[in-house]
């Protein structure tokens, strides 16, 4: 997508957008100092742990750990892909995106509105046609399975007779579209007629989360096989970002304690009709990890709710594996185990509407389902395989971001394995690396400047040429000198330099230096900076010295370097005497 939009477009939208003006038109923010607060609108909570910087254009929220810059925030806001959020973002600010004198996302608007277009009309067509007398067999076969008129209508349910295309369709470019772009007709070779892939089956159409249709499922009301078809994947649509049904659960309720994720459209449009108004379904594919956080973003609780098969239990399984780095505070799944031979639409209609809910209400928690199919999965004789068990349990464990629900995790493991101070063994042995780790990356001079650099860029004019730091051996300082050569000379946000590194091996390093808190009043941040910086600059002197001192024990010193080194030491004295806050 970068490809189509300049990085230096999206610099200059950093800069001129205010993060803030168009946050509070969305959620509700009070101003404290120079931040600003709110309920964040990406997890559920009561006390406002969601903060907005106006200086830094960065929002973050304390609770769920949700953090970025403008961009980022419409991203996960509204849903959208990040080419959708910069053309998002161009339109409420009126900045527009040129190329070469034209505008590419304007291009691309008509173009996909032709798409939708297309899409609309034809599943306009679909479902006036499941009324006509060729759809009569498609109709009665929907009436038979249960399903009444509104809840017909409702999903906008058709059908697709045989070679309609050619009739409906004398704009040869539409026809054009709809083959090649959205691989909906085909063409048959031998009598060069277009026909429709999902001919003489039921149509569902799918819906992106903004009610626009993308895709169409295909079902026949016969024995034949495949049973189910899906689009495509096109220039609007793609299975793994999709999710049938939740563009109507958004519709119906405005808050959305869980969410039931099935496998099939019928599933979804059964439970609709029982009043049960949110169910989604996958694409005939696995669940992703677009799914899962598309879900998280409007609820804090998915039930898994598959076939009650062998391959309903595996697809609960990969369902728990997707989601486990999504699990933070506040976020949960649970599975609901069917019968066997059962899905959610055979069920509901045999048992009704109070026996299925209080199925949901009685979900299998997390915990319970991990280690009941896990202990079903891996049976252990002798010590190697319990250890192998234990090392397969915790690569699981540790892909969940929450702490507190690890530690219990580990906890249960340990209980369930049979050894009971698991937990404090697990500490002990794993603390000692994170400490490791911890003290490697402790606040240092350089990292300390770098943190109030990223965080203050208007500093980056107060740092100065460093003399003798090419022989220096100060852990950081050319990545420090390298930085402030780059940003030197340039108009810089503290959102722009998250950009620049974002998806690169230094982003989590930046993103920890962004959120360091030095403890120091706004007013004496700029003397603090300048502090560190004759901190540094004495520290590269004493480098040096250390440097002249070994080298003249290795192998003595010319006059000129024993100039030097004397010098070094007056001057030491004199920077150690000045150096104060």
């Amino acid at each position: 997508m970068i490809k189509y939009v300049s990085r230096i477009f999206i610099n200059n939208l950093l800069n001129q957008v205010d993060i803030v003006k168009l946050i509070i038109d969305k959620i509700k923010l009070k101003k404290k100092g120079k931040n600003f607060f709110g309920i964040c609108p990406f997890h559920i909570e009561k006390n406002p742990s969601f903060v907005v910087n106006s200086e830094r254009q960065l929002y973050h929220c304390f609770g769920c750990g949700a953090h970025g810059n403008i961009i980022d925030f419409i991203i996960n806001y509204e849903n959208l892909s990040f080419l959708e959020s910069i053309k998002l973002l161009s339109n409420i600010f009126n900045i527009p995106i040129e190329d070469n004198n034209k505008s590419f996302l304007f291009r691309k608007r008509i173009k996909d509105n032709i798409y939708y277009q297309l899409m609309f009309n034809l599943s306009f067509f679909y479902k006036n046609y499941l009324f006509k007398s060729l759809g009569k067999t498609a109709l009665k076969y929907l009436l038979n399975r249960g399903f009444n008129l509104y809840i017909i209508k409702y999903f906008s349910i058709g059908f697709s007779p045989l070679y309609w295309a050619n009739k409906r369709f004398r704009n040869t470019k539409n026809i054009e579209i709809l083959h090649k772009k959205l691989k909906i007709l085909k063409l048959n070779k031998h009598n060069h007629n277009y026909y429709d892939i999902f001919y003489n089956r039921i149509i569902f159409p799918i819906k992106n989360i903004h009610g626009f249709i993308v895709g169409f499922g295909g079902r026949v009301f016969d024995n034949k096989e495949p049973k189910y078809l899906n689009s495509s994947e096109n220039n609007i649509f793609y299975k793994s970002n999709e999710l049938y049904g939740l563009f109507e659960i958004k519709k119906e309720n405005n808050i959305l304690k869980k969410i039931i994720v099935v496998e099939g459209y019928i599933d979804v449009i059964s439970l609709f009709q029982f009043n049960i108004k949110y169910a989604v379904a996958i694409l005939g594919t696995v669940i992703t990890s677009v799914h899962i956080k598309k879900l998280f973003n409007i609820t804090n609780n998915i039930i898994y709710c598959f076939d009650g098969d062998q391959a309903g239990i595996e697809a609960q399984w990969n369902s728990l594996k997707k989601s486990l780095p999504f699990l933070v505070k506040g976020k949960q799944i649970f599975f609901m185990i069917l019968p066997k031979g059962e899905d959610p639409d055979s069920l509901i209609r045999k048992e009704g509407k109070n026996l299925f809910e209080k199925r949901i209400n009685n979900t299998l928690s997390f915990s319970h389902f991990f280690f009941k199919t896990l202990f079903l999965k891996n049976l252990f004789s002798s010590c190697e395989e319990k250890t192998n068990f234990i090392y397969k349990a915790l690569s699981f464990i540790k892909l969940i971001p929450d702490n507190f629900f690890q530690i219990n995790l580990i906890q249960k493991l340990g209980e369930k394995i049979g050894i009971l101070n698991f937990l404090d063994i697990y500490n002990f042995l794993y603390n000692q690396k994170e400490t490791i780790i911890n003290n490697s990356f402790k606040k240092t001079t350089v990292r300390r400047l770098l943190s109030l650099l990223i965080q203050n860029p208007k500093l980056i004019k107060l740092v100065p040429k460093f003399k003798y730091f090419k022989n220096s051996n100060i852990n950081g300082l050319f990545f420090f000198i390298k930085f402030v050569n780059f940003y030197k000379n340039k108009h810089i946000t503290t959102a722009e330099i998250l950009k620049q590194y974002k998806g690169t091996k230094l982003n989590k390093i930046i993103k920890m230096l962004i959120t360091w808190d030095h403890m120091i009043p706004d007013h004496q941040i700029k003397t603090f900076f300048i502090y560190l910086i004759n901190k540094l600059k004495i520290n590269i002197l004493e480098n040096r010295q250390d440097y002249l001192i070994s080298l003249d024990r290795k192998q003595g010193l010319s006059n000129e370097k024993k100039k030097e080194l004397w010098s070094l030491n007056k001057i030491l004295i004199k920077k150690k005497n000045n150096l104060k806050i």
